[in-house]
């Protein structure tokens, strides 16, 4: 591992990763799991190994990809749209983090395969942002089979109930929904703040708490969000830098979701007849596994800090347990 890969030790994803089956060539072998990586797009960047011509690669499924944010283009490819006080490129950085295995970088769940949505120009979701993620998800449950969606985007408010929808979606099929609290006011950001995802919040390196929220909130899991080493875009597309931002505590979360469903997929499925389960299953277990937060916790939030190694080991919650999320996402509109 590089020397900046502090925040994959600090949830101990290098320990879990060596749970994980292999394949011949040594790689991880990750099976049917793959992720919908819901953001700007993507760029054919070194980092996630050699492009064909025809711009097919073998983490970054471009091929089943899709542009919700604007249908009328070909592919989920990031025009890099400039928008004012917004630097182009967020899907790169934040996939690179997550599945990224190139010359300068190792992500957290390294070549973990990704189905690249674009559902925005930008990290703050509007209105056509809310239609385009409420689409993304269920084109990722219906069509390309996702186990797990990675959002690194949010906003305080909801525009469009299609968002909801998609989440909800996402839910009674038993996909991940892992979403960023966020860091524009003190309160969790949608799709984050939908009881039915997952909400992640940050620190940094430092061991301080990357942005407060209000006694309210509802945290699920604290994830490395500052200092984060990623892939940046450029011509030629090789440059590199760190990032910061609940956007990188993601990728933390769902690499953990992914390396649980490839290690105990068999047993997860025959343990949760009702697929909502599973997604509480993982909510449980990142209780249960979680380590103590090297800061105070702000407000009421009582959420630890994502271990993952620890939570591979966990025992399965018995499926009486579970408690089916009654809050429909559907229903956050404002």
């Amino acid at each position: 591992m590089p020397q900046n890969d502090w925040n994959i030790r600090k949830v101990k994803a290098d320990a879990a990763l060596a749970r994980l089956p292999r394949t011949a060539a040594g790689a991880v072998d990750w099976g049917t799991v793959r992720v919908a990586h819901l953001d700007t797009g993507y760029t054919r960047h070194e980092a996630f190994g050699p492009w064909t011509p025809a711009g097919r690669n073998q983490i970054v499924l471009a091929h089943l990809g899709r542009d919700f944010f604007q249908p009328n283009r070909p592919t989920a490819e990031d025009p890099l749209t400039q928008v004012p006080l917004q630097v182009p490129g967020h899907g790169t950085r934040t996939a690179s983090a997550l599945s990224g295995d190139g010359p300068r970088i190792v992500g957290l769940a390294p070549r973990l395969p990704l189905i690249p949505y674009r559902i925005n120009d930008n990290v703050l979701i509007s209105a056509r942002a809310c239609r385009a993620i409420g689409d993304a998800l269920g084109d990722a449950v219906d069509r390309t089979g996702c186990a797990v969606a990675s959002i690194s985007q949010g906003f305080p408010v909801v525009f469009d109930r299609k968002m909801g929808e998609g989440v909800d979606h996402a839910y009674e099929n038993g996909v991940i929904v892992v979403a960023a609290a966020g860091q524009e006011t003190n309160k969790v950001c949608y799709p984050s703040k939908h009881r039915r995802a997952i909400s992640v919040a940050g620190f940094t390196r430092a061991n301080r708490l990357y942005y407060p929220y209000e006694s309210y909130a509802r945290i699920d899991i604290w994830a490395p969000a500052d200092p984060i080493w990623r892939a940046d875009v450029g011509a030629p597309p090789k440059d590199y830098g760190t990032g910061e931002g609940t956007s990188y505590a993601v990728p933390h979360v769902t690499a953990a979701a992914s390396m649980w469903l490839r290690l105990k997929g068999t047993a997860i499925a025959n343990a949760y007849p009702e697929p909502w389960q599973r997604v509480e299953a993982f909510r449980v277990l990142l209780e249960k596994s979680q380590a103590p937060l090297p800061f105070k916790s702000p407000g009421d939030n009582t959420a630890g800090m994502l271990n993952i190694d620890r939570l591979l080991q966990a025992p399965l919650p018995a499926v009486a347990s579970l408690v089916k999320e009654a809050d429909r996402a559907a229903d956050d509109v404002f």
